[in-house]
């Protein structure tokens, strides 16, 4: 009797599955003492990144008292009243959903404004000359270095020149002109990115330079323009210095300038104060969750390039 043989097929993947484990147990063999500290570092600082929002959370359930009592909210009394507080605002101030409604109306014209400035000027340093759009990225890095704090009082009287205090055109204006230098520089390291061919066979078919932006370019970049407004939309939503000194009007206020308000000289209401925290924190935490590919490859190429 001949021995039964082994059919072909499966004597492949008998080998190629030898082949894998003997490469994963190398690279075991390879992880050292620093592969293990890598981690645990990560491990640390992940742990260090949870640890605020999960307190910012617990103390949002606790009364005032309670909260000084015990500053990591892990005791004391629970309750939910505190969101109903956030809700309807304090004496003075408006509701919460006022603060909302004016934050995401202030974002949106923001990003409109600077996302369409920020991405035409990119596309121009991408076809510019590579001499001229060096000095043009240096300007702007240079721009960027200067601390927003000292365009404050400018600003301020700028605006008040022109009457654009207290509106949301105004303030608009300031964070996209902020926002632009940053969506220009990741913005032209994504259209750089773009064969030139297709550029040319646009030209070809009888696109002008508009026309080619419009309907060659802008529909593969679609990665960069969700990275920079992601960007653009945390900077707004989270900005608090001009939004103080420009925003003196209750309504007109956004929410992280309105969450203040809970914020007192002789009194304060933290429990409340830590509920409208959460309440403006976490769509944004879920949004960068959700985009956090786009967001993460947009800053990479901005640094590359």
């Amino acid at each position: 009797m001949t021995a039964p043989t082994t059919p072909a097929w499966r004597a492949k993947t008998w080998t190629a599955d030898m082949a894998a484990g003997t490469r994963r147990h190398g690279r075991l063999r390879r992880r050292g003492p620093l592969w293990y500290l890598g981690y645990l570092l990560l491990l640390v600082w992940t742990l260090i990144t949870i640890v605020p929002f999960l307190s910012m959370l617990l103390l949002s359930l606790h009364p005032t008292a309670d909260i000084y009592a015990h500053p990591l909210g892990l005791s004391g009394r629970w309750m939910l009243s505190n969101y109903y507080t956030a809700w309807r605002g304090t004496v003075g101030g408006a509701p919460l959903p006022t603060y909302i409604g004016n934050s995401l109306l202030i974002t949106l014209c923001s990003l409109a404004i600077g996302v369409t400035c920020g991405s035409l000027a990119g596309y121009g340093m991408a076809r510019a000359t590579r001499a001229l759009s060096g000095v043009v990225s240096r300007i702007m890095v240079l721009a960027l270095s200067i601390p927003l704090i000292v365009a404050l009082i400018p600003t301020f009287e700028l605006l008040g020149r022109y009457r654009l205090l207290n509106s949301v055109l105004g303030i608009s204006l300031v964070y996209a002109a902020f926002m632009t230098p940053t969506i220009a520089l990741i913005m032209r390291s994504v259209f750089a990115a773009v064969p030139r061919e297709l550029l040319e066979a646009a030209k070809i078919d009888g696109c002008g330079e508009f026309a080619a932006l419009l309907r060659v370019v802008l529909p593969i970049s679609k990665g960069g323009f969700i990275s920079v407004s992601m960007l653009g939309l945390i900077f707004v939503w989270s900005e608090v210095q001009f939004g103080v000194v420009l925003l003196t009007r209750p309504q007109n206020r956004t929410l992280s300038v309105g969450l203040l308000s809970f914020q007192g000289q002789f009194v304060s209401d933290q429990g409340a104060f830590f509920a409208g925290l959460t309440i403006a924190t976490f769509p944004i935490v879920i949004l960068f969750l959700i985009f956090q590919r786009y967001v993460t490859s947009g800053i990479t190429l901005g640094a590359l390039k």
